[in-house]
């Protein structure tokens, strides 16, 4: 996972800041391992209950322990962080906001197509 880390830094898109806010995660998640579950990097985004939701979804597997699954389950995550990035900057003047916040979510995404077979 230090790979996808370093994919995610390399784009921009992870830079820890101590301004965030520590929530809870569900039982038996651990939010968006290495990578932070939001930051104000390049805009302000929270993607701790997309993360949680994937972790759910790697461990509990409601589409099947195959490939496909899997990526129903990547699809998923990258849909509810878009969805939050939407929700958020909602507003047509935050759309370049809106924009950067979607990349992020592209980001994580990529990292975990990329290196989250292994936990799946």
């Amino acid at each position: 996972m230090r790979v996808a880390v370093a994919l995610a830094a390399a784009a921009g898109a992870l830079v820890v800041t101590g301004a965030g806010t520590v929530a809870a995660h569900e039982p038996g998640t651990n939010g968006c391992t290495l990578a932070p579950d939001s930051s104000y990097v390049p805009v302000y985004y929270d993607f701790h209950a997309a993360c949680d939701q994937h972790d759910l979804c790697y461990i509990n597997k409601p589409h099947g322990d195959t490939s496909a699954g899997r990526r129903v389950c990547d699809d998923e995550f990258r849909a509810n962080m878009k969805a939050w990035c939407n929700g958020y900057y909602w507003r047509w003047y935050q759309a370049p906001a809106r924009s950067a916040c979607r990349g992020v979510a592209d980001t994580y995404y990529t990292a975990v197509r990329t290196f989250g077979g292994a936990f799946f």
